[in-house]
């Protein structure tokens, strides 16, 4: 069951560098200010990070988190680091939810510091990816 493994990996490579755009795509459209600088009622704004959240991070979220669940079940791992990875996806899932509510409340306008808040929340998935990443790494899957 290799084809497994390889689409949980599929499906966090998407999840993951959705969740990185997400951002980016927030500060970009704020104008580069720190306050949103278009009303809320325009018919255009903000409909790109909507769209991405909802057709393609939220989706790639649950098929990584279901694909991963598969995966140790199917390969009985209930190590430590798998406990340590858990609550780091867990944190990735928070995050995943922050991301969402900022783009909720940017289109509605109740965001003063757009800027701010998305590269705390950019700074912060960076960090959560890179500790899962490295304790991947670190205690591999054996027996694959």
């Amino acid at each position: 069951m290799p084809w497994l493994l390889m689409f949980h990996i599929a499906a966090l490579l998407c999840w993951c560098g959705t969740l990185l755009y997400l951002p980016g795509l927030l500060v970009g459209r704020s104008g580069g200010a720190n306050t949103v600088t278009q009303p809320a009622h325009s018919a255009n704004y903000l409909t790109l990070p909507r769209l991405v959240y909802t057709r393609i991070a939220t989706p790639a979220a649950l098929t990584a988190i279901i694909a991963g669940t598969l995966v140790f079940y199917r390969y009985g791992i209930w190590d430590v680091w798998l406990m340590v990875k858990l609550m780091l996806v867990t944190l990735l899932v928070v995050l995943h939810l922050l991301t969402g509510l900022l783009i909720a409340k940017t289109e509605r306008g109740k965001v003063q510091r757009v800027k701010a808040y998305a590269y705390l929340i950019a700074l912060l998935l960076g960090a959560t990816m890179t500790a899962i990443t490295w304790l991947v790494l670190a205690k591999p899957l054996q027996e694959l």
